[in-house]
């Protein structure tokens, strides 16, 4: 069982009414080998969403969060880029017009959640680098090799909020919250580790 809820809850900020984080309770294939989630050919199946404005607003819904991830096997899980209500009520008309255009009426009903995912209020942009149990040894040097990044760039652009925010625990390793950073030379110097600019860490595994 993971529970990153007391590590996330402080690099939680809510600027203005606008501003929201987007958790997902999502069914994984991985997780459940063997089956089709329910028919579903997707690597996952969305159990239930919610547009988190406060972290009271979280611990409110957190004891029903987690009964769901246990009933159904199932991630909590939250992206640390913040999402804008306005910016997501915009995409959604984009998109719900692209699908009538395509006649694609079946998926209208899911397409609020799909811009959730896709689209972030780039206030404060977090990356995730997703240190695998092979790769554990080598954290502390990832950590200093973010950093030195982050000091050159806080140099160049005369901006001092970039910085490593938490390293936090998964299932089979850890995911380093950071600021951006360069990463020209990244893949020379760390094969095999990837960096997601826009994708959910665990809050609740069980």
């Amino acid at each position: 069982m993971v529970n990153n809820k007391e590590l996330i809850k402080p690099l939680l900020t809510f600027p203005d009414t606008d501003n929201f984080y987007f958790v997902q309770i999502l069914q994984r294939k991985k997780d459940h080998k063997g089956t089709t989630l329910g028919g579903s050919n997707n690597n996952s199946r969305l159990i239930k969403a919610y547009y988190i404005t406060s972290v009271d607003k979280l611990e409110a819904h957190w004891e029903e969060m987690v009964k769901l991830s246990e009933i159904f096997n199932a991630r909590i899980s939250i992206n640390l880029n913040p999402r804008s209500f306005e910016k997501a009520a915009f995409a959604l008309l984009v998109k719900v017009a692209n699908q009538m255009h395509n006649r694609d009426f079946y998926s209208i009903k899911q397409a609020y959640d799909s811009v959730c995912g896709e689209y972030h209020a780039e206030l404060d942009k977090r990356w995730i680098v997703d240190i695998d149990k092979e790769d554990i040894e080598h954290i502390q040097h990832i950590c200093d090799y973010i950093t030195l990044q982050h000091e050159k760039q806080k140099e160049h652009e005369k901006v001092s909020r970039y910085k490593i925010w938490a390293t936090l625990p998964t299932k089979s390793g850890f995911h380093i919250i950071t600021n951006p950073f360069n990463i020209e030379h990244w893949s020379k110097d760390f094969p095999g580790i990837e960096i997601h600019k826009n994708n959910p860490t665990n809050l609740y595994i069980p």
